[in-house]
């Protein structure tokens, strides 16, 4: 390793121990009546077990009161008795689009007011706000925690939506990441002393900045997608986190024509038991309507009411999750390492610590020369990885949770006459369905050879160090 690098890890890890040092102070919120509080890693209320089944829902302050999203259908509390009698007994309020000259005052009231009809519904609310990183939405985050500190509907806050996508410094360095974070969970701790904090992570790669292992949360609330994503990362989020995680999002995209909506019941009914028997200990759909709009497919037709408001039949299903839920020994995904069955060329090597130990879990992730087309995979038990492309990778990034990063650029060494089929694959040009065996499963499952790669072109960029925070 070269001097430079170790000289930045070791001032990493000495910012990052100062930083959890200081997150000793930051505890679970004292157990108050009627709020929701975690109790040997789950949700309970009162000392009974909890498991929020939740909803995420777009709206909008307008004036002095909450509207629900424009494409929606209906009025806000009618939204709220719908969705409560789906069988969600949470919602995930999106009120993270607000207006820099608004009149904070009527914006709490407004807020409360919301969630004082959520509550008469039946539904607990996770509100989403936006992130406190400048002092007028700091102000504004303490100002609505004080105004909202009394309400037990109210069970948590999710300060940020996804850094991975929505961070507006895109080289975020661990130790910030980490430090931005404590000081979201003080202000959580001394305004709002009963309710739960989160941060909303996307893919594993946030381990590159927003290590969700270092983050001061109470809770991992967790964002996944494509069918092909959502066994593999529920995975590596479950076995290498080390904190109570959720399901925030998750959803299939079904207009009933190019994808039907059995196939979104079916998908449901899946992601909802490998979550469960992975130990998930809530788990929420995007979203509640279907928005005409969207720049993609996925953001057009995730909803459970299609654009004129008829429900689709997944929101039927609700209801039936807990009750037929069944505790097994989670199936290992097949297609953990090899995500989208690449074929053509194979990237080896091994991430160990300084002493030569084997880290399991590092993500690893390569991108093609133009940084067009980007892939992941994960070191095993022995600290060993295969990063199976379409295309040849030639940068990378590696790191682990609780670890250093490592950021380099290196061609491995290939034939020259090697053929490279479907070199520009990603996941969004994988079919949504069909990608399981003939049984009608959406997930693939068992044994699946085209997860393999035997012939795939092998060559070794060699030993990648990382140092322990």
């Amino acid at each position: 390793m070269k001097r430079t690098t170790i000289l930045i890890a070791i001032a990493l890890t000495m910012a990052l121990g100062a930083c959890n040092r200081k997150n000793a102070d930051y505890l679970l919120p004292e157990p108050a009546p009627g709020f929701v509080t975690l109790q040997d890693g789950h949700f309970a209320i009162d000392g009974e077990p909890w498991f929020p089944l939740m909803l995420n829902y777009k709206a909008f302050i307008v004036g002095d009161s909450v509207a629900p999203a424009p494409w929606y259908t209906g009025s806000l509390r009618n939204n709220f008795d719908t969705i409560a009698a789906w069988g969600f007994n949470a919602v995930r309020v999106c009120l993270d689009v607000l207006d820099v000259n608004g009149d904070t005052v009527a914006m709490f009231a407004a807020t409360r007011r919301m969630i004082q009809q959520a509550d008469s519904a039946g539904l607990r609310v996770m509100l989403l706000i936006k992130p406190p990183f400048d002092n007028q939405w700091r102000d504004y985050a303490i100002g609505l925690m004080h105004r909202l500190a009394d309400m037990p509907a109210l069970w948590a806050y999710d300060l940020m939506n996804e850094p991975l996508y929505f961070d507006p410094e895109p080289n975020r360095h661990k130790e910030d990441a980490v430090s931005i974070v404590a000081d979201w969970h003080k202000l959580v701790r001394t305004h709002a002393p009963h309710q739960l904090f989160t941060v909303a992570t996307a893919e594993p790669i946030e381990v590159f900045e927003w290590d969700p292992s270092l983050l001061p949360v109470d809770f991992l609330e967790i964002h996944t997608y494509h069918p092909l994503r959502v066994q593999s990362e529920m995975w590596w989020y479950s076995h290498y986190t080390g904190k109570p995680w959720m399901i925030g999002e998750t959803g299939l995209p079904a207009d009933n024509n190019s994808v039907s909506y059995s196939d979104q019941v079916r998908f449901m009914r899946e992601t909802y038991d490998y979550a469960r028997d992975l130990g998930a200990i809530g788990y929420g759909w995007w979203e509640f309507q279907n928005y005409p709009d969207g720049v993609n497919f996925e953001a057009q037709y995730t909803g459970l009411r299609d654009i004129n408001g008829q429900r689709k039949p997944a929101a039927a299903l609700v209801a039936q999750l807990d009750s037929e839920y069944k505790a097994s020994t989670p199936e290992f995904p097949c297609n953990y390492y090899n995500m989208l069955a690449y074929r053509n060329v194979a990237v080896t090597g091994t991430v160990t610590d300084r002493k030569g130990h084997p880290i399991e879990g590092a993500v690893v992730r390569g991108w093609n020369e133009w940084w067009g087309v980007g892939m992941n995979t994960y070191t095993d038990a022995d600290g060993r990885f295969r990063l199976v492309s379409n295309d040849i990778c030639v940068h990378f990034e590696i790191s682990a949770p609780g670890y250093s990063k490592q950021k380099f650029d290196r061609s491995p060494s290939y034939p020259a006459d090697l053929q490279l089929p479907d070199r520009e694959r990603e996941y969004q040009q994988m079919p949504l369905t069909g990608w399981g065996p003939s049984d009608g499963r959406i997930l693939p499952h068992g044994s699946d050879e085209r997860y393999e790669a035997p012939t795939a072109v092998e060559a070794s960029i060699g030993n990648i160090t990382l140092i322990r925070l």
